[in-house]
């Protein structure tokens, strides 16, 4: 810093001054808890620790140094980036503090504590994108402020280059004014290339050429001198004279010119010259614009051919786009523990001669699982008929008894959570289990009680029954089936066929590449598009047996990828009311499909409410259950009441193929308006493909 000349009279600027010192002192004592600024001073130190933190002590020291330099009359050199370099500063030291705080890191000392600012700040970071990015991004901060201080320490040397050197094509544009002035020179006085020369170069505006020669314009006169010479040299005596003008014309050139007149003269020339010979161009000349051209071209040809790859580009779909991040580890845990209801559980089975301790408990996102180790020689048949006691012991809703848990010599007693945890769709296939599975339809089902992500593939049940009372979940189980296939193929690998009798489930995907069809809902409709899956399974069978494949798969992989055939999923929402408003030939076309659909790649997707006819049920072992109205519609579609002891909003059971065993899960959540940004991001990136008419 320079010291300037410092006026000799005072002035209320440096009183001014003098009282920001002060100021800025008196906060900094407050922000040390200091004695000397008084009760006033510690709560507003308080307030400054808690909002901002003890990094604001940059900001404080920054304040001072700037009144001190201004009442001494300090030339303070780059101002702007020792500002932007201190607010960095102290954005860096907020994001330390936070990062350290949320990493578990506690202080009480004044200056390591990050306020609501850094703790928000880093807790967001860590939440989105975890603690080693978020390590870097505090690296980066600390290195930015660096950069805006003036530090060298991210610049880098690049070899020179000189012939795309702003600079260098500056200097080029003001070079060509100094040759015609040594060329003035050496001309004679009535030469023609001496008029040319004092017309547009001694006369013209001096703003305006200013203006054209810092820019490098090249539409001005230089460009067409070498024309305008050929004119006077290929010109006779006599038009000469004539465009010369006589004697009394150099006054004329006195004269200032603007740009619009010199370049119509110019043009004047050009109109009755002959065409000069071709020449190299000038070494001082620019090359011509046109050779953008060829790059400009070249992109959009590689644009083009590249057309394919960008569409299989979106593929797995970005999961930006079904919502905020969300942690599942907040439900997984296995812990020891005897609580309120652990000594309830037990208090009551010991009432009713069944004696028993809690192995362990296992907490999920709807309920939480009492694992209970029987003592010797206690029947299970005892403990699993007491679903009802327990449930008025811990005034619940329901209790549902898993004995004895899969796996395991325990018994399992599942309560419902007090407050139940959100599992969002995009937790689900951002999970390890969706990301690394080899499934052509995969489906994210929900998550366990010991918090695993539940992932099948259609292509392996290959159908399957929903069944569920209205307010279960079982609806938007639906669509996040939908979304989880559509996610991960495209529309020349998957094709869906959605029939829904209510018309209001299916219509946000009325835009969705992947549909082969509109959304149908009338019940001739419906029975148009069961007739064309019919036809197309025995067109495929076939096919089948002419290649000698089993299956899709092996029929797909001896086709080269513009002929192989897709995946065709049935989805049939209220399957119930289409049967009532049929006349009992749907029914018939459903269970014909899924008989002989399945290795030809057509899957039946059935939601129903109420009872499914033993035809469907013995050909459809796979089924998803949620919450149902009665124990007789349980024990309808799973075999067993447990549906009826379900607790709704996502909390279902899950019967797999080949097996007895139930799973409970949560089903995910997403919202009609994520649904809504999905299917328009397919549209605007694949387009809306075209749609078959079922005849």
């Amino acid at each position: 810093m320079s010291r300037r000349k410092r006026n000799s009279k005072g002035s209320w600027r440096d009183f001014i001054l003098f009282l920001l010192i002060i100021l800025c002192v008196y906060f900094i004592l407050a922000l040390f808890d200091s004695s000397l600024a008084g009760e006033g001073g510690r709560e507003f130190g308080n307030y400054l620790r808690r909002a901002w933190g003890g990094a604001l002590i940059v900001l404080l020291l920054f304040w001072l140094y700037l009144c001190i330099a201004l009442l001494m009359d300090f030339r303070i050199p780059l101002l702007p980036r020792q500002v932007l370099g201190t607010v960095q500063l102290y954005i860096s030291f907020s994001f330390m503090l936070g990062l350290l705080k949320e990493s578990g890191w506690n202080s009480n000392a004044a200056l390591f504590m990050p306020g609501a600012f850094g703790h928000g700040l880093a807790k967001f970071f860590v939440l989105n994108i975890g603690t080693f990015i978020t390590l870097i991004l505090v690296i980066g901060s600390f290195i930015l402020s660096a950069y805006f201080y003036g530090s060298r320490i991210l610049r880098v040397s690049l070899p020179e280059l000189p012939s795309f050197n702003l600079m260098d094509i500056i200097r080029r544009q003001k070079r060509p004014r100094r040759i015609r002035r040594r060329r003035e020179r050496d001309y004679p006085q009535d030469s023609p290339e001496h008029i040319l020369f004092t017309r547009d170069i001694n006369a013209p505006d001096s703003e305006n050429e200013t203006e054209s020669m810092r820019t490098g314009d090249l539409s001005g006169d230089f460009y067409f001198d070498s024309i305008d010479i050929a004119k006077f040299k290929n010109a006779s005596p006599e038009n000469k004279e004539s465009d010369t003008g006589h004697e009394a014309e150099p006054e004329k050139k006195s004269e200032p010119q603007n740009p619009v007149e010199v370049f119509d003269s110019l043009l004047a020339i050009l109109d009755t010259a002959p065409v000069p010979e071709k020449k190299k161009p000038a070494k001082n000349i620019m090359p011509p614009r046109k050779i953008r051209r060829p790059l400009r071209n070249s992109s959009y040809e590689s644009e083009s051919s590249h057309e394919n790859s960008q569409k299989d580009s979106i593929f797995p779909v970005p999961a930006e786009i079904f919502g905020p991040a969300q942690r599942l580890e907040i439900m997984n845990g296995t812990i020891n523990l005897s609580d309120e209801q652990g000594r309830i559980i037990i208090s009551t089975l010991k009432e009713f001669n069944v004696n028993a301790e809690i192995a362990k408990t296992v907490e999920g996102a709807s309920v939480i699982q009492y694992q209970l180790e029987l003592a010797p020689g206690t029947k299970i048949s005892k403990a699993s008929e007491l679903d009802g006691e327990l449930a008025m012991a811990l005034a619940v809703m329901s209790v549902r008894i898993e004995a004895p848990i899969p796996g395991t010599p325990y018994v399992g007693i599942e309560v419902p959570r007090k407050e139940r945890k959100i599992i969002t769709f995009r937790s689900m296939i951002e999970s390890d289990e969706f990301r690394n599975t080899n499934l052509r339809l995969p489906l994210a089902l929900g998550v366990q009680n010991d918090g695993k992500v539940f992932v099948r593939g259609l292509d392996d049940m290959p159908h399957m029954i929903i069944a569920g009372s209205k307010g279960s979940g079982r609806s938007m189980f639906i669509n996040t089936c939908i979304l989880s296939m559509c996610s991960v193929r495209r529309p020349d690998e998957l094709k869906l066929i959605l029939i829904d009798p209510r018309h209001i489930e299916f219509s946000v995907y009325d835009s969705l590449p992947h549909l082969l069809s509109s959304p149908v809902s009338e019940s001739e409709d419906a029975l148009k598009a069961l007739y064309w899956a019919a036809k197309e399974m025995e067109t495929r069978t076939k096919k089948f047996a002419d290649t000698k494949a089993r299956n899709l798969a092996a029929y797909n992989r001896r086709l080269p990828k513009d002929k192989r055939l897709p995946e065709i999923v049935i989805v049939i929402d209220e399957f119930n009311d289409m049967l009532y408003e049929s006349d009992g030939d749907i029914e018939g076309l459903i269970t014909g499909l899924v008989q002989k659909a399945g290795s030809c790649g057509i899957h039946v997707m059935i939601a129903a409410e109420r009872n499914i006819s033993r035809f469907l049920k013995a050909n459809i072992p796979v089924c998803a259950a949620f919450a149902l109205s009665s124990r007789e519609y349980s024990h309808d579609i799973l075999g067993v009441n447990d549906a009826f002891r379900l607790t709704g909003k996502g909390d279902m059971l899950f019967k797999d193929s080949g097996s007895s065993m139930l799973t409970r899960l949560q089903a995910p959540y997403i919202t009609e308006e994520r649904i809504s940004d999905f299917v328009d991001y397919m549209n605007s990136s694949l387009g809306k493909t075209k749609s078959i008419k079922f005849d």
